[in-house]
């Protein structure tokens, strides 16, 4: 095994590069190490590129949805051995805190990280909690959507999406088209509300029943129509975008549940009427990162083909390529970036 490995590094607001760096190795008894083969870019690594969101020291190497195939095992792992192929959760639960046993794991007190976070890289090490198998029937590739598939499950268990439920899904990126698929699976009638044409043609290919483009139409108005009136029983916001925050809570039925499920970088506000909320009676809620639970699901749901991941895949570039990659989703070119750590 090598002694160096390729790694991304971010070594500030637009600068990045790939460099030799010490191979990740195993530091404790209850550790595998992978050989990790795909990572995805995640608009949160984005974030740290472009400058739109402190909090990191740099440099750094960026990562979090990727999956390998584990090439050694400390002494105290049971259940698994080189050559299984695994998509790590980055996250660790405790299980005993007061967030974990009210099922609030993704709030975890003693929430642990396990070395290293950084995806972008040829070797990572995990600890075994947070190992989960792929199904044979998913490539590396595929499998390293579990992170974010995890957090779009999430958010849909928030929003209470109900069989028959006509529910509207605001942004068309890879995200959007998630919570889309995972909607429709559920029992929903969907209508998809994005300005690109793009990514409204993909939606309308990957089962989106109604699709609106509200830089051509009153998107509030469309929906109206499109539900006999009443607005829709569900709307999930899965773009950072105040207006269509705003827009959310009108396209709202009576006794509908909105979720923001995009976080908005950089921080924003806006105005509301309370008495919206109270007289229609609305859900408005938030969701955030995901459960154990939900990762194993989302290996599920792909493996089943309930969400069909590959199809919004529109760059998958060699690692030495990782920097043009961040480049295209900042350009908000493509739908999903994904990195081929192995090439």
């Amino acid at each position: 095994m090598p002694e160096m490995m390729r790694s991304a590094r971010i070594y500030g607001v637009g600068e990045m590069g790939v460099e030799e760096i010490e191979r990740h190795s195993i530091q404790a008894p209850d550790e595998v190490l992978i050989r990790i083969h795909a990572c995805g870019v995640c608009p949160s690594d984005l974030r740290a590129y472009t400058g739109t969101r402190g909090g990191r020291a740099y440099p750094f190497t960026p990562g979090h949805e990727w999956a390998g195939e584990i090439v050694e095992v400390g002494p105290a792992v049971e259940g698994w051995k080189v050559g299984d192929r695994v998509a790590p959760s980055w996250r660790v639960m405790c299980g005993t805190c007061y967030y974990c046993v009210r099922g609030l794991h993704n709030y975890c007190e003693n929430i642990g990280r396990y070395r290293p976070r950084g995806g972008f890289c040829e070797y990572g090490a995990s600890v075994q909690q947070a190992l989960y198998r792929i199904p044979e029937n998913l490539s590396f590739v595929q499998a390293a959507f579990a992170e974010p598939l995890a957090c779009i499950i999430n958010g849909n268990r928030w929003t209470m999406i109900n069989y028959g439920d006509d529910v509207v899904v605001i942004g068309a990126g890879p995200i959007g088209l998630m919570h889309m698929q995972l909607a429709r699976h559920s029992g929903a009638r969907v209508i998809v509300s994005e300005m690109n044409a793009e990514r409204l043609a993909k939606a309308k290919a990957l089962g989106a029943d109604e699709v609106i483009n509200p830089g051509e139409v009153d998107a509030v108005q469309a929906v109206k129509d499109l539900t006999n009136g009443y607005g829709a029983n569900a709307v999930i916001v899965a773009v950072g975008n105040r207006r269509a925050e705003e827009q959310a809570l009108d396209m709202a039925a009576i006794g509908a549940s909105v979720n923001y499920f995009a976080g908005t970088y950089p921080p924003t506000t806006f105005p509301l009427d309370p008495n919206v909320v109270h007289y229609k009676q609305i859900r408005l809620t938030g969701s955030h990162d995901y459960t154990p639970m939900d990762f194993y699901s989302a290996l599920l749901f792909m493996s089943q083909g309930a969400v069909k991941v590959e199809e919004l895949i529109s760059h998958e570039l060699p690692l030495a390529q990782v920097k043009e990659g961040f480049d295209i989703v900042a350009a908000q070119q493509g739908l999903k970036v994904m990195v081929r750590t192995d090439q």
